[in-house]
């Protein structure tokens, strides 16, 4: 991954941070799911936002019902600063290190069937 590619995650992890907390001061509810939009079913990310707003408000086991994707974003979101900027600093690739252990197939079914499972639980839940 590039300087450039790097660059561009860290623009979008500072915006979602920016919508996380413009959504929570100004109590936004905007959908921005395009298949939600175009053909009325949430995707495996739907109610994200409304997870993270959970968490802030300290209730984690609502978030997690909300979707279990946010134990992802516990994982993720503080880890992911660190790895981008380690890698503008090192010039080495984590990213890509990162990427050949995912790309394995055992991974991969195992995150398709944990979206899978997660795109089921929000079509049955409406959200």
């Amino acid at each position: 991954m590039n300087r450039k590619d790097v660059f561009i995650l860290i623009l979008v992890y500072l915006f979602g941070i920016v919508w996380i907390i413009l959504n929570e001061y100004f109590n936004l509810s905007i959908t921005f799911c395009p298949t939600k939009v175009l053909w009325g079913i949430p995707c495996p990310g739907c109610g994200m936002t409304r997870a993270v707003k959970l968490c802030f408000e300290g209730e984690l086991w609502a978030a997690v019902r909300m979707n279990p994707n946010i134990i992802l974003v516990w994982i993720i979101l503080p880890i992911a600063p660190f790895i981008l900027i380690t890698q503008l600093a090192t010039r080495k690739d984590y990213i890509a290190k990162i990427n050949t252990y995912l790309n394995k197939k055992v991974y991969l079914v195992i995150i398709l069937i944990a979206e899978g499972t997660v795109w089921i639980y929000n079509i049955v839940r409406h959200i």
